[in-house]
């Protein structure tokens, strides 16, 4: 199988877990569940495979990276957000 194929179908399904997730997040504005310290570093790791993506030219990559960094951002900036209104804890 193409090694495009795969990455393709890898970048899709990671990319399409945080969608729930920010769904969820926007419509309710709970981030109470959720870890600070893991989006946290789950973002600063996908920012460094991003870096990674556009070294190796890979578009699945790119695009995976970005997705992630959008939808998973926006969990994140309303956990930041709660967190400042002391709404929510780390």
């Amino acid at each position: 199988m193409n090694p495009e194929i795969i990455a393709s179908l890898a970048a899709f399904f990671t990319m399409i877990g945080y969608i729930p997730q920010a769904i969820k997040t926007i419509k309710t504005k709970d981030t109470k569940g959720i870890s600070f310290w893991m989006y946290f570093f789950t973002l600063i790791g996908v920012i460094f495979w991003l870096i990674y993506a556009f070294m190796i030219s890979s578009i699945p990559m790119i695009f995976k990276n970005v997705s992630v960094i959008i939808f998973g951002g926006i969990v994140f900036a309303i956990k930041v957000k709660n967190m400042i209104n002391s709404s929510d804890e780390k």
